[in-house]
């Protein structure tokens, strides 16, 4: 549902990664040189963006300059972002504050691959339709996401290759109104490009993955359900860019039929999946 995925990918991933308890930010001394570094013990990459520069006194930086906007790598260690060194080396000089920043999952400075061509959610041999197309007019306007008429206990398929990087499986609610939505089961799977997917209404304590997993396109990741603001059982599937400073939910192309051909799905079709 339209204002579920917003509170799930604006609200709570901005809390979640400017508190990744894997990502540290510091800085080591050696003689009079200081250098500021970053660590990422994380399973997923981080984009970092710094609002301001490094407070200092009586330092100069000293090789490739500090920058604003930062791509960290998983698992890995001593990232150089900055070096300093004394202005007048007669005067008292010291490091003091590391500038305030915002953290988000993947590299959000990538184009989106647009043109991606996504595999049906289902396994070979199933067939669903979509109820709900991009735009919908019960709860997907202005989004472009797909709910399929999906029975509860459904494996669901990833759609993509990627690492989970939240989730959610601990409730058994749900109800057609909007007070239930923060009561769906999700996975939110980020993908090379700094999309996201997000497979919501899963069946309660049915998942298969867990954070930090690296899934296969292919692979199933959960059991379908009705948790959540949810009318009835079914999946809903979207994916969508976030960066700084916007986010956006893309249109998907999907193979469809014996998988030689992709196209934007459509409200009211039934899809099979013969791949």
């Amino acid at each position: 549902m339209r204002k579920l995925i917003w509170a799930i990918i604006i609200l709570k991933n901005s809390f979640l990664f400017s508190q990744a308890p894997n990502l540290k930010i510091y800085y080591q001394k050696k003689n009079d040189t200081i250098t500021l570094l970053m660590d990422n013990q994380d399973s997923l990459p981080y984009s970092i963006e710094f609002f301001g520069q490094p407070k200092v006194e009586n330092m100069r930086s000293i090789g490739e300059h500090f920058k604003n906007r930062y791509v960290i790598e998983e698992n890995t260690s001593k990232l150089r972002l900055a070096q300093f060194v004394p202005l007048d080396i007669h005067k008292p000089s010291s490091f003091k504050k590391i500038p305030e920043f915002k953290l988000t999952p993947g590299n959000n400075w990538k184009d989106a691959d647009e043109d991606y061509i996504y595999d049906l959610p289902y396994a070979k041999g199933r067939m669903f339709a979509v109820v709900q197309g991009y735009n919908g007019g019960y709860s997907h306007k202005n989004q472009n996401a797909l709910d399929f008429e999906m029975p509860e206990g459904t494996e669901v398929l990833a759609a993509r290759e990627g690492v989970v990087i939240l989730l959610k499986q601990d409730s058994n609610t749900g109800c057609d109104n909007e007070a239930c939505a923060k009561d769906a089961n999700f996975i939110i799977i980020l993908h090379s490009d700094g999309t996201m997917a997000s497979y919501v209404h899963l069946q309660f304590n049915s998942l298969n993955v867990k954070k930090g997993d690296k899934v296969k396109k292919g692979q199933v990741i959960a059991l379908s359900g009705n948790t959540g603001w949810s009318t009835g059982p079914h999946l809903h599937f979207n994916c969508s860019v976030l960066n700084p400073q916007k986010y956006r939910s893309l249109r998907t192309l999907f193979r469809i039929n014996d998988g030689h051909k992709a196209e934007y799905l459509i409200q009211g079709v039934n899809y099979r999946k013969n791949y």
